[in-house]
């Protein structure tokens, strides 16, 4: 077990940040995986370690709690989470995804009350946007919120929420102009235990089961004044600024899972002999590994690109759904191609390979389709003329 945190690596230091949280991971993340994964049980004590390893607030400023590192650096460490367990993984994303509307919308106010400890793991964040009848289009929603002198009044329902039940807060969205469209959309900050708020049982899913998933129900649930994250009417810009910065994890993600199948697909293929012969000797077997090794550098080498965009303060639509889009479409290749290699053995339960072809499916779904990352990439596309590629 490794005893070196996050906050002991210089920030330029990638290599040794990928070993020491890899060391991590294959320790203490990987030996449970599968049972998790048949259990559907969260898991609670790695989210609290993953606060002891310095890695939930990697990107946070160091003056509201974090480690004021790069996004490159917390790209590796999703990568190197997802790599041993998907589930943890998604769990880990959504915190970010949950921070971070305070980070980037929040009054100081709310980023020193609650930043800290969000970065600590001292607090899990969730990120209540999706309903049954507004996946891609937010505007909408039908949760309302109004405003009466006690505080806002909030009344209806999330869908797949992520962490909603184990969360210690969670940032929902609302109207509170239901005529107004995507500018009628508010974000608040909603505490764990707050009344009025109940659960769904954990929703049955395909894959990432031990993360789960809830529809989330308002029974006017009140809440202070000062809940509301920026200001009435902007909750629509700040859950897709959250968002487009949320896609560049999911990236990572992808990333991490489909380095763990092209391991797998090379160690089975090195092992597994037909016709007294190793079939990685076979040129059917190398073009496959060839093809998964090409599409999973191009995918690392796009989301490092996409985090130094985010970093540079530029306008980071493009280079973020053209990251998702890149690596999540990859992984999904790369899996199925390695779910080939294996042949029936990777179709069993058993397998390694099997759990992660269930995982990777929903990269494709989440925080934005891939239908709508293409769309994103055409209306943010640079004009002919430029030399911005």
């Amino acid at each position: 077990m490794t005893t070196q945190t996050a906050h002991d690596i210089d920030s330029v230091d990638l290599a040794e940040f990928r070993s020491t949280v890899r060391a991590f991971a294959n320790a203490e993340i990987q030996p449970g995986a599968a049972a998790r994964d048949e259990s559907k049980e969260f898991p609670a004590q790695l989210v609290k370690r993953l606060g002891q390893q310095d890695l939930m607030g990697i990107s946070v400023p160091e003056e509201f709690g974090g480690l004021g590192l790069s996004t490159r650096t917390q790209l590796v460490a999703i990568e190197e989470v997802a790599r041993t367990d998907a589930a943890l993984a998604s769990i880990y994303t959504a915190h970010y995804l949950g921070l971070e509307p305070i980070l980037v919308g929040g009054s100081e106010e709310q980023k020193h009350r609650w930043l800290p400890q969000l970065a600590s793991g001292e607090l899990l964040a969730g990120f209540a946007l999706t309903e049954p009848d507004a996946g891609s289009d937010i505007a909408s929603m039908r949760t309302v919120a109004r405003r009466e002198d006690d505080g806002w009044h909030l009344s209806g329902s999330k869908t797949y929420i992520s962490n909603a039940k184990e969360a210690d807060l969670v940032v929902l969205f609302a109207k509170t102009d239901p005529s107004a469209g995507f500018r009628g959309i508010t974000a608040f900050v909603v505490p764990k235990g707050t009344p009025g708020i109940s659960y769904s049982e954990p929703q049955d899913k395909m894959g990432i089961r031990s993360a789960p998933t809830y529809t989330v129900y308002l029974d006017d649930v009140v809440l202070p004044l000062d809940s509301v994250i920026g200001t009435e009417g902007r909750g629509g810009n700040i859950a897709l600024t959250a968002l487009n910065r949320a896609r560049i994890d999911v990236a990572a993600m992808a990333n991490g899972i489909a380095l763990r199948a092209w391991e797998l697909g090379r160690e089975y293929a090195t092992e597994r002999k037909q016709f007294g012969t190793p079939i990685f000797d076979f040129q059917a077997i190398q073009l496959l590994l060839g093809g998964c090794d090409a599409q999973l550098v191009a995918s690392r080498v796009t989301a490092d690109w996409a985090a130094d965009v985010k970093d540079a303060g530029q306008d980071i639509r493009r280079a973020a759904s053209i990251s998702k889009y890149v690596a999540t479409e990859a992984c999904f290749s790369i899996v199925d191609q390695t779910v080939q290699i294996h042949g029936g053995a990777g179709f069993m339960r058993e397998s390694e390979i099997e759990r992660l072809y269930r995982d990777c499916r929903i990269l494709r779904i989440f925080e934005g389709t891939s239908q709508i990352q293409l769309l994103t990439i055409a209306g943010n596309a640079p004009s002919p003329r430029s030399t911005d590629f």
